[in-house]
């Protein structure tokens, strides 16, 4: 593999793994974080230079294990960020691994990957195209208060002046005596 092929290979995944997060954060309360875009291109050197030198299989379940240890020693993830991680992975080690001599199939897998992500993504995210941005709102909770929709409507127009919205209710905080509300506007 020439340093071409390596860098169209590369710019391939690289603006494949951009849709993919692009569509990834249209969902108005969860976001994936930028950084894991970092673990495709990992993955895509990784499998680069397994391809490069002999490995034993004993590499393969060591990394396997230091996966695994991360797993349950970090935050856990949505499904939406799992199905990202999923997606970049795959496509990473289609990308290097895929012969360049067949390179209309591994195009072909390409499309048909990011077309079924966009696709899915669109239908759960149906709300995204409502209300594009979402803000952290709390509102005091008073003996009087309820929690009657049309009050926290009320409550959320004084604190923020806008009229088109939706919230949702993230916490009820008796000890601070407030609500923690998300806001899509």
């Amino acid at each position: 593999m020439d340093l071409r092929e390596l860098l169209g290979r590369f710019l391939l995944l690289f603006f494949s793994i951009l849709v993919l997060y692009f569509f990834s954060n249209r969902k108005d309360n969860a976001t994936i974080n930028p950084l894991m875009v970092i673990v495709g291109l990992c993955t895509f050197s990784l499998c680069y230079l397994f391809t490069k030198i002999e490995i034993g299989v004993g590499i393969g379940f060591g990394l396997f294990a230091i996966f695994s240890i991360l797993r349950f020693r970090t935050q856990s993830f949505t499904v939406n960020a799992v199905i990202f991680l999923f997606a970049t992975i795959t496509l990473s080690i289609l990308d290097i691994m895929y012969p360049f001599e067949k390179i209309e199939l591994l195009l072909f897998f390409q499309i048909i990957i990011i077309g079924f992500y966009v696709i899915a993504s669109i239908i759960v995210n149906k709300k995204a195209s409502k209300y594009l941005n979402s803000v952290d709102v709390k509102i005091p909770l008073d003996e009087s208060f309820s929690l009657n929709s049309e009050v926290i409507r009320k409550s959320i127009q004084q604190k923020i002046k806008i009229e088109d919205f939706d919230f949702r209710i993230v916490l009820i905080n008796t000890a601070a005596n407030e609500i923690d509300l998300l806001v899509f506007y």
